[in-house]
C-alpha cells in the first residue's frame, strides 16, 4: 500500500492489532509502549520520534520506562526511542537489532507485522527488567495514534 495525504499505511483492522500487541505487551511490565504513525518524519526521524516522546508526556512515566515507536507514512522512515531507564538495560545494540527486525518487515511492505513484532520484543525485554507492580496503572494509553 502506498500512503498518500488521504490513506493510511494502516487499515484501521491493523491498528486494533497493533494496539492489542501493545496492550498484551504491557499486562507483562510496568513499562509503557506508544506507537506513533505520522504522515511525514523530520529528515532525521529520530527528531521526529524525540518530539512526539516529549508530546505524550513518555518521559513522566513513574520508572522512565516509556518505548516510542514512530513511523513516518510517507517517508517509511522509522525510529524506536526508550527512555533513560529501559534504555541502560537494551543499549544501543538492543535497539540497532529492533530497528533491523523492523526494517525486514516494512521492506515487504508489512507494516503492521513490523510494528506487532517491535511491540513485542520491547514488551519482552520491558517483562524482564520492569516486571508489572502491584500498584501499578496503565499510565499512558494503548491507541495507535495517526496524524
Amino acid at each position: 500500500m502506498t500512503a498518500t495525504s488521504n490513506t493510511s499505511i494502516l487499515t484501521p483492522e491493523e491498528k486494533l492489532r497493533v494496539r492489542d500487541a501493545i496492550h498484551a505487551a504491557e499486562a507483562r511490565t510496568s513499562g509503557e509502549i506508544r506507537v506513533v504513525v505520522v504522515r511525514r518524519t523530520h529528515k532525521d526521524p529520530m527528531r521526529t520520534a524525540r518530539a512526539w516522546f516529549k508530546r505524550l508526556g513518555m518521559e513522566r512515566t513513574k520508572e522512565k520506562n516509556g518505548v516510542l515507536i514512530c513511523l513516518g507514512a510517507e517517508s517509511r522512515t522509522f525510529a524506536i526511542l526508550g527512555d533513560e531507564g529501559i534504555h541502560r538495560h537494551l543499549g544501543q545494540a538492543g535497539w540497532d537489532a529492533e530497528r533491523d527486525e523492523m526494517a525486514a518487515h516494512f521492506g515487504k511492505g508489512d507494516f503492521a507485522g513490523g510494528l506487532i513484532h517491535a511491540v513485542e520484543a520491547v514488551g519482552a525485554v520491558l517483562a524482564e527488567h520492569f516486571p508489572p507492580r502491584p500498584d501499578d496503572v496503565n499510565e499512558l494509553p494503548d491507541e495507535v495514534i495517526e496524524t
